[in-house]
């Protein structure tokens, strides 16, 4: 059990060791294999399946550096649009996002709104609450 909880945390680690320089956001072909981690030193996983986002509405609120993930496990290409710091991301089939420091980005404390740019008229929506 605990070989399995390291493996997973070692792919965990290299999903979110992707960097690209500039910002930190990073997008990979890695799958996330987790999401809406307990553990708050991990990314918060988002995963975009079909026409929705799946752990998109956090029940407790993410701490402000806390990274998070996008991953698109679905059929169809999606996106990740931020319209609080400007950021929007196409989230090809198969592809993961990695956002830094998410909460500082939006600008503190609250509740925020992203979507998906390809499909917002079929609910493609989803909540990040930061405390």
């Amino acid at each position: 059990m605990k070989a399995a909880a390291g493996a997973i945390a070692t792919v965990l680690l290299v999903v979110a060791g992707c960097t690209s320089g500039g910002n930190g956001d990073t997008t990979s072909g890695l799958p996330v294999i987790m999401q809406g981690y307990d553990d708050p030193s991990l990314p918060y996983g988002i995963v975009a399946i079909d026409y929705h986002f799946h752990d998109a509405h956090p029940s407790i609120p993410l701490d402000p550096s806390r990274d998070v993930t996008f991953s698109n496990q679905g059929s169809v290409k999606h996106n990740v649009s931020f319209p609080e710091f400007g950021f929007s991301k196409d989230l090809p089939v198969g592809a993961t996002i990695v956002i830094r420091n998410l909460g500082e980005r939006l600008g503190g404390p609250g509740t925020y709104t992203f979507f998906c740019k390809y499909h917002p008229t079929l609910g493609m929506f989803g909540t990040i609450v930061i405390k």
